[in-house]
């Protein structure tokens, strides 16, 4: 019924460049030259349908969201699209309550720092319609927030903003008028066992209660990790982290030319018949090998049918297992930039 898509972003490290207009700053005191790619992708035909490239040091995956939304809009066809604790905010949520064919299902938070109506919800499952009163209007917030108990204020001209505030909790953008009931559907539910980190797990959304029930909302979110899965394979499986060039506007066709390669690899995956294996698991043909067998034809091919069909048969001897419900703690660990003389063949 719908085009499934996830929206979210990741960084990308380029050699260093004085003249960069992507210089950031870390917390070590150190200068990088670092970009931030904000991505909109298909997760169930595995292809990337947008992107806006910001600089590290001024990324606004909001505002990023907002023009990939708009854009998909534009299309005329129903799509879901879901998103990150991250995107959470009045401003996105109104939007994609009024653009004719968006359908969203936003995680949000649970406890210190989540809406104010969603921290007074009572320890147990909860599927609720919520609305909330957003004002822009300072005047109306300081006249009217004793007596109305959930009153949100928002962005407007003086930014009356208290200065321990983190950017990442308030809404720096307002489109609507300086009045709005904010509707939205409530989906509370626990993720882990009583009285751990992180028990529950909250989900903002306008998809239908009767046609999608807390069970079915469950693994609806749980495709936005297809998202991040391709991020992984983008930068290590096809080289993506590698670059070749150290200004910007070239780093940036590096970039483009990657997801582009990424679109390709995955769509003659889909193309491919994987062969029957009989086995407790299913298979699905390796992505790394794939890319490796597509760089090389790449190089040779001449283009023809022939050639086309070769490496559909090649990348079909490649196949690996699907081990559902595998879990593994993330190793996060920062990566830096590798020199020119130690990079990767891409």
């Amino acid at each position: 019924k719908y085009l499934v898509v996830a929206i979210d972003g990741s960084d990308f490290d380029q050699p260093f460049n004085p003249k960069s207009k992507n210089i950031f700053q870390g917390k070590d005191g150190r200068k990088y030259c670092q970009i931030h790619v904000n991505a909109l992708y298909d997760v169930l035909n595995k292809l990337y349908l947008d992107m806006v490239i910001q600089p590290r040091q001024k990324m606004n995956e909001r505002e990023a969201a907002l023009t990939m939304l708009k854009n998909l809009d534009k299309q005329e066809k129903d799509f879901l699209v879901l998103m990150d604790r991250g995107y959470s905010s009045f401003n996105l949520i109104e939007t994609c309550n009024r653009l004719k064919h968006c359908h969203y299902v936003i995680r949000t938070k649970a406890g210190n720092g989540a809406i104010k109506e969603i921290t007074t919800l009572s320890g147990h499952e909860y599927d609720s319609e919520l609305s909330c009163k957003v004002t822009a209007s300072h005047r109306y917030y300081i006249t009217h927030k004793d007596t109305e108990k959930f009153l949100h204020l928002v962005s407007h001209k003086k930014h009356h903003y208290k200065a321990v505030r983190s950017k990442n909790t308030k809404d720096s953008r307002w489109d609507h008028e300086d009045i709005c009931n904010v509707k939205f559907r409530i989906c509370k539910f626990r993720i882990n066992p009583p009285g751990s980190d992180d028990e529950w797990e909250v989900l903002i959304t306008n998809l239908d209660r009767d046609k999608y029930p807390l069970a079915r909302m469950k693994e609806i979110y749980h495709l936005r990790w297809g998202i991040e899965t391709s991020f992984r394979e983008l930068k290590y499986d096809l080289s993506g982290v590698q670059f070749h060039s150290k200004k910007d506007q070239f780093v940036y066709m590096e970039i483009y030319a990657h997801f582009a390669m990424y679109d390709a690899v995955s769509l003659s995956v889909a193309a491919s018949s994987k062969p029957y294996v009989k086995s407790k698991y299913q298979y699905q043909i390796d992505f790394k090998m794939a890319c490796c067998i597509w760089r090389r034809y790449f190089m040779i091919s001449d283009n023809s049918d022939i050639s086309f069909a070769q490496l559909v048969l090649d990348m079909a001897s490649y196949i690996t297992p699907i081990r559902p419900g595998r879990k593994d703690k993330r190793n996060l660990k920062a990566k830096l930039v590798i020199s020119f003389p130690y990079r990767l063949a891409a």
